[in-house]
């Protein structure tokens, strides 16, 4: 073992042992991503009886300010510690202290641009909203920073926990001052009082973890390789919130509309491609990406819960969401579907930037970003003469389209994947979550109520998925599960729909 590692550190283990405690990893940070999913869910929907889609425009607007200057106070410190060979405790000390001035360097930047901001957007309840949001700076990068240290360690379980309870107490606490009448201020509650939590939790399990020691990092080269990664992920953020800008120019109650349905479906972007970024980004990070095998496996992944996962979203979307806000949101409704198609593109660009960030191609990176801002200029601007919100739904699919393609290239060139075989597997997923968005719509498109549609689109997709049930060893996904003893093997007679023949008997 290396005197720089953890015992616990993924690094350091076989390749059979890094793909299960990747595994590991994956399975908790999904049951904790479904358990914040219904509890965001939940808390939209009691919000949404709450606070008018005004309001939510304004809240919105002070999230994606703020979220800009968020990549500055975290410097990419957190991806530093995922991709790093070696974890030792001077370096995780470094990291907190660099995470602290940059937080509150932050804080104080947030408080001195809100007059700017509400006078460019003319919202005067962004003021206080971005002003409460911006505290969360005081704790966000030193939580990141703990967190992704604990990841490395082995301790995802913990920290999904405790990730789970800072949204508990964030989301209970906003709930309780709305009720009082503190809206729409106490929106801007569960951003910094759940980052305390984590950040708490998470300091605590450190102190007691057995770190090696090292020799003592340099502070200008962590500096100069996290700026690098925070560059390239506020580059991310701003063309991901471009639309959401540009609905704020057409009016508070589009700016609520939008967001709204925004939020459906990011929430689940963002869950599964942390998911899958976080559990598989150390282990691609032992080898720099150099397996080809391990490489297409979590592109393979990432392609079926993004076809398949958004293609049920798609098809469910609409009347989950009627349900879920109440009435008077038909128009945030209406826009899931196209949400979705680009959320499902978005997820494998954001798992294929973790495989070119282990790989430590910085230039795939960079080139990549911009084919995806240069299509999302071209779509925002057709979108600009309509001034309608259905065109700037679908305008969001350009660019993560542009930067899948730009990311195939760039593997084709390096060697890294051949192309072809990835589209079959795109092209077999996208089918799948073609037909269950069909009939979750078919379905849904029977009932009444919105909840008589949810059941009937539920009802159909479920339906499908039990007649499909018999190809289901034709997935990709399935193979490659199969190939790592996640599922049994299919017998050979029953792939062909007929038993295996008995054996004769003995004379």
């Amino acid at each position: 073992m290396n005197p720089g590692e953890s015992a616990a550190t993924p690094a350091a283990e076989p390749p059979d042992g890094r793909a299960r405690h990747a595994l590991r990893g994956l399975l908790w940070n999904y049951a904790g991503s479904a358990a914040t999913i219904v509890l965001q869910l939940a808390y939209t929907a009691c919000t949404a009886r709450i606070v008018s889609p005004a309001a939510f425009g304004a809240f919105a607007t002070a999230v994606a300010v703020s979220g800009v200057l968020g990549y500055f106070a975290n410097g990419g410190v957190a991806t530093c510690l995922l991709t790093a060979e070696r974890l030792t405790r001077q370096l995780i000390t470094l990291v907190l202290r660099i995470g602290a001035v940059s937080g509150v360097l932050c804080c104080l930047a947030t408080q001195a641009v809100t007059p700017v901001v509400t006078a460019l957007w003319d919202m005067p309840d962004v003021a206080p909203l971005l002003r409460l949001i911006g505290l969360q700076f005081l704790v966000l990068p030193a939580a990141l920073a703990a967190t992704a240290a604990l990841r490395r360690c082995g301790r995802t379980a913990q920290v999904v926990r405790l990730e789970l309870a800072g949204n508990a107490v964030g989301a209970a606490t906003a709930l309780v001052l709305l009720a009082a009448g503190w809206a729409p201020f106490a929106l801007a509650v569960p951003a910094p009082l759940g980052t305390a939590v984590l950040l708490a939790g998470a300091l605590r399990l450190l102190r007691r973890q057995d770190l090696p020691d090292g020799e003592r990092p340099r502070a200008r080269g962590l500096v100069d390789a996290s700026g690098f990664f925070s560059a390239f992920s506020l580059s991310q953020y701003l063309c991901n919130n471009a639309p959401l800008w540009l609905a704020g120019r057409l009016g508070a109650s589009a700016a609520g509309y939008h967001s709204r349905a925004t939020l459906f479906t990011a929430l689940p972007l963002t869950v599964l491609a942390q998911g899958i970024g976080q559990a598989a980004t150390p282990v691609l990070a032992a080898d720099r990406g150099r397996s080809r095998q391990a490489v297409s496996d979590v592109l393979c992944l990432a392609s079926a819960i993004g076809f398949v996962g958004f293609g049920v979203l798609a098809g469910l979307g609409p009347a989950a969401l009627d349900v879920l806000l109440g009435p008077g949101w038909g128009v945030a409704s209406r826009l899931v579907p196209l949400l979705s198609a680009g959320s499902a593109v978005a997820l494998v660009v954001l798992v294929g930037d973790n495989v070119n960030q282990a790989r430590d191609d910085r230039r795939s990176l960079l080139v990549c970003q911009a084919w995806a801002a240069a299509a999302i200029a071209v779509a925002l601007a057709a979108v600009v003469a309509r001034d309608s919100l259905p065109l700037l739904a679908a305008a969001t699919l350009a660019g993560p389209l542009a930067g899948h393609t730009a990311q195939l290239l760039r593997w084709r060139a390096h060697g890294v994947v051949a192309p072809g075989p990835l589209l079959r597997v795109h092209a077999v997923h996208l089918a799948a979550g073609g037909l269950l968005a069909l009939a979750g719509h078919l379905g849904a498109a029977a009932g009444g109520s919105p909840a008589h549609r949810l059941l009937l689109g539920c009802a159909a997709v479920l339906a499908v998925l039990v007649c499909a049930a018999p190809l289901r060893a034709r997935l990709p996904l399935y193979a490659v599960a199969v190939r790592h003893g996640l599922l049994p093997r299919p017998s050979p007679w029953r792939s062909r729909g007929r038993s295996a023949p008995r054996p004769a008997r003995q004379q």
